[in-house]
């Protein structure tokens, strides 16, 4: 009977579209924010060659309610993470709900936190 329960609330977890949490791993964040491969990238940078140790990402960066970037307004934190992977890294933004961008937030918390 428990083999059944957790097969059909696993079901429904992917029919439902969830996702089953994902626990953020900060060193696996800073080895991507320190990646010039990330998403693709394809100039040679990081997101650690403008922002090492932090810097610039500012102290409320996870305080704000949007974010001007470039000459764009953007709402979240992750959006503000794809835009710097596609125009400095030159790659392809990632997926902002998926695991490696939980990884690299969690990370700049960190860096964010220790200022």
């Amino acid at each position: 009977m428990r083999k059944k329960t957790i097969a059909m609330l696993a079901c429904a977890a992917l029919v439902g579209g969830l996702s089953l949490a994902h626990a953020a791993d900060v060193e696996k964040g800073k080895k991507l924010f320190e990646d010039p491969s990330l998403g693709g990238g394809t100039t040679g940078k990081s997101c650690a060659t403008c922002h090492e140790d932090g810097v610039g990402l500012g102290k409320d960066l996870f305080e704000r309610d949007h974010y001007m970037i470039m000459g764009q307004d953007k709402k979240t934190i992750e959006d503000v993470v794809n835009i710097c992977i596609k125009v400095p890294l030159g790659g392809t933004p990632i997926d902002p709900k998926g695991s490696d961008m939980q990884d690299l937030v969690a990370y700049m918390r960190t860096l964010v936190e220790g200022k």
